[in-house]
């Protein structure tokens, strides 16, 4: 779903007499929204920066008394062309924002870091870091006790007496970053035995190998050949992956070897493509109508048929491997209707998509109505049908038996907790659980679903299993090591460390610090990332990528 906007006229103050007018503007860019048509609740602030131009766009899903962030976009005044183009970097600017007022000053001065943007919002006592780099977003809560009443925080710009000055520097981590620093082998000088071993280890272990040395990556590729098989392992936990809005590489986080971060450039022709949903390895990707799947580990892209015009989504999934000759991709929204979804479908082979809107209000007989309100999560194909999890934890099933047909589960009682900010749902074990959270995460609660008599039954414990939670994808896994289990990670980082919640002690913790918090606060979220498991489908034949074979 495309932003596009016309500003008649803003007006910009400096001081008390320099007044800057700009009317008759328009975009020169298209930024999608990432929740389809689900309420947005957007924030623009025009500010003036050292002879520069900016707009500022916050974009926000209202829920209670709380927004929750989907995207920022920041654009800056084209004067020869009045056109707002987007900027991927902001040299050494930082930005303050909050209701009633607007700073831009020199990172560099400041000793802070550069191209970031510093918030509050209304009603709230927290603080906001945005980073233009990696899309992600600080949540601080610098003073969380604080009695009430209280209002919302102001920025003051205290000015500076005499000469003194305030220092430091910035260092962008991966600016820094050297090659791999080479490790001499110390048992192995065979390359044919190498290349043996090689041939039998997972893609991640095949990684590990090519690092050891650089006469070890110039021998292999990343990209290499093996049997025709999805690899699948216990010994590997899900990955969390993003991608820095300037550079060409995935990055990728695994809370398995102490956060170890892995890089893998991204093909031309996926270049600003956004990830929407993970299965099984595989990405499904999307750019304005075009739609991709991408296995980062076997390099292999499946192109799907363009969405048809006005077609979004809040939630997408596919049921399969897109090289199966069963995969079906499935996305869910708000329609422009009152009291519809919108929901579209394809399968493999088809090249066009099916779309259609369906009732998501039920009425049972003698009882008030019951509705089904789309959420940002993905829907998740379980026994044969895609199910989705709504705002309030309801649950919806569109089937493909017998034609297809959308259906509100209205027999299965929402989960009796309070009120819902954000819900996930996620097949375990042949079960769908539901994880429900709290404002800033204060309570976090799962459910299973009893398919035979169809109620919510809370799980106090997940056995050997972690959960992996985010808005385009959601994993459970077998723990691949016994401090792993019985916990729910997050898309999160606290001090460098994925943030994870432990059912055994209903604290957020992280790996490799002793700290721990009764919510998520004080932590790092990234906006466009997601969970991907280390599997591969590896050396796929010119027909397997070919969507419309059968």
């Amino acid at each position: 779903m495309g932003m596009c906007g016309k500003l008649t006229e803003t007006a910009i103050q400096h001081g008390c007499s320099e007044i800057l007018r700009i009317s008759d503007t328009r975009n020169n860019f298209t930024s999608v929204t990432v929740a389809g048509r689900l309420d947005y609740v957007r924030q623009s602030v025009v500010m003036a920066c050292f002879g520069e131009v900016f707009r500022i766009d916050r974009f926000y899903i209202p829920r209670g008394d709380y927004k929750s962030l989907t995207n920022i976009v920041i654009s800056k005044l084209d004067f020869a062309s009045m056109a707002w183009e987007e900027v991927n970097s902001l040299n050494d600017y930082v930005f303050f924002l909050s209701k009633d007022s607007q700073l831009c000053c020199l990172a560099s001065e400041l000793g802070l870091p550069k191209g970031c943007v510093y918030f509050t919002q209304l009603g709230e006592i927290s603080l906001y870091k945005y980073d233009l780099e990696d899309k992600s977003v600080l949540l601080c809560l610098p003073c969380p006790d604080l009695p009430t009443p209280w209002s919302s925080s102001e920025w003051l710009m205290i000015r500076r007496i005499g000469n003194s000055t305030v220092t430091g520097t910035s260092v962008d981590k991966d600016a820094n970053k050297e090659d791999i620093v080479e490790v001499r082998p110390s048992f192995i000088d065979n390359e044919d035995m190498v290349r043996l071993i090689s041939d039998q280890l997972h893609t991640v272990d095949y990684i590990h190998l090519r690092a050891v040395s650089k006469k070890y990556r110039s021998m292999w590729s990343l990209r290499r050949s093996s049997s025709n098989k999805i690899v699948r392992t216990t010994d590997l936990s899900p990955w969390l992956v993003f991608v820095n809005y300037d550079q060409d590489v995935y990055n990728f986080v695994t809370p398995m070897h102490n956060n170890e971060n892995y890089l893998m450039n991204i093909p031309e022709v996926l270049k600003g493509f956004t990830v929407r949903f993970s299965k099984d390895g595989w990405l499904l990707m999307s750019k304005d109508k075009t739609l991709f799947f991408y296995n980062p580990f076997s390099k292999s892209i499946v192109r799907l048929p363009d969405l048809p015009e006005g077609c979004s989504f809040s939630g997408i999934s596919f049921s399969s491997l897109p090289t199966s000759s069963d995969c079906i991709v499935f996305g869910i929204d708000k329609c422009i209707m009152p009291d519809e979804v919108s929901i579209a479908f394809i399968k493999r082979g088809d090249k066009d998509w099916t779309s259609c809107s369906y009732d998501n209000v039920y009425l049972p007989p003698n009882k008030n109505k019951f509705e089904f309100e789309p959420n940002f999560n993905n829907p998740v194909f379980h026994d044969g049908a895609f199910y989705c999890l709504d705002l309030n934890g309801s649950l919806g099933l569109f089937s493909f038996e017998n034609d297809t047909s959308w259906e509100i589960l209205a027999m299965v009682h929402r989960p009796n907790c309070e009120f819902i900010y954000k819900s996930f749902l996620v097949e375990c074990e042949g079960n769908l659980l539901c994880v429900l959270l709290g404002r800033l995460g204060k309570w976090v609660r799962g459910f299973r679903l009893n398919n035979k008599e169809m109620v919510w039954i809370e799980v106090k414990h997940l056995g050997r299993h972690m959960l992996c939670i985010s808005h385009t994808s959601s994993i459970s896994a077998v723990a691949p090591t016994r401090h792993m289990e019985n916990k729910i990670y997050f898309p999160r980082l606290r001090a460098d460390g994925i943030l994870f919640y432990s059912l055994d002690t209903g604290l957020y913790h992280c790996l490799g610090c002793k700290h721990s918090a009764k919510d998520y606060g004080n932590s790092k979220e990234y906006l466009v990332c997601s969970w991907i498991e280390p599997n591969c489908l590896e050396t796929t034949s010119e027909q397997d990528l070919d969507w419309f074979n059968i």
